[in-house]
């Protein structure tokens, strides 16, 4: 009996291929499994910053134009930038693109959610990663505002914006969503029926 979803998979991987070209997978950076440098407030409005900004965003939307439409995020060290910022999409807004430069978590929920998670630099594993409901965050923008993160869980949509925060904080400081489980927890994508959970699970 052949294995399930084999035209998904092949897809899948074709996919893998191309993303593959710009997105770093683990074991081919060190940087990925380091914690990434800060950036200086003066420097984010740099002709060189801003480039490293534009190149961010410009990745993120090829991965998006070639997978049609996956991805929520994206940490600079994915690129081959390790810097701690990192790009948030956000599917509802206006301005869909939100850079955070330098973020640092300020407060958490007390509740927790588990959610299965892919990774770009993790393909096509998927973990079912417990993290907090919400996250405050303090930040930089890329105009080097100083803002804050406060969006809370009250939605799917706010449910999932915190936690793509949180996964691309974990890039920062050299943490994959795999780590947060143990190795036989780990499930292969392998269909667009999908053998994941994709709703958020309270956890007690």
């Amino acid at each position: 009996m052949p294995p399930p979803g084999r035209v998904y998979k092949k897809e899948n991987l074709t996919e893998i291929l191309k993303v593959s070209q710009f997105i770093y997978q683990i074991g081919e950076s060190k940087d990925l499994r380091r914690k990434n440098n800060e950036v200086k407030v003066e420097d984010i409005l740099t002709d060189k910053m801003q480039h490293k900004i534009a190149y961010l965003k410009k990745c993120f939307k090829n991965y998006k134009r070639i997978t049609n439409g996956k991805g929520r995020g994206i940490a600079a060290v994915q690129v081959g930038i390790p810097e701690r910022f990192f790009l948030l999409y956000k599917e509802t807004a206006k301005e869909k693109y939100q850079i955070f430069i330098n973020p640092i978590i300020t407060k958490t929920a007390d509740i927790f959610y588990r959610y299965s998670e892919a990774c770009m630099s993790a393909n096509s594993l998927v973990a079912s990663v417990i993290r907090p409901a919400w996250v405050e965050v303090s930040y930089f923008d890329e105009h080097a505002q100083k803002k804050h993160w406060t969006v809370k869980a009250n939605s799917k949509q706010g449910k999932i914006e915190n936690r793509v925060i949180q996964h691309e904080i974990d890039h920062l400081d050299g943490v994959i969503n795999i780590d947060h489980v143990e190795s036989k927890e780990l499930i292969f994508e392998s269909g667009e029926s999908d053998n994941r959970n994709t709703f958020f699970e309270e956890v007690k």
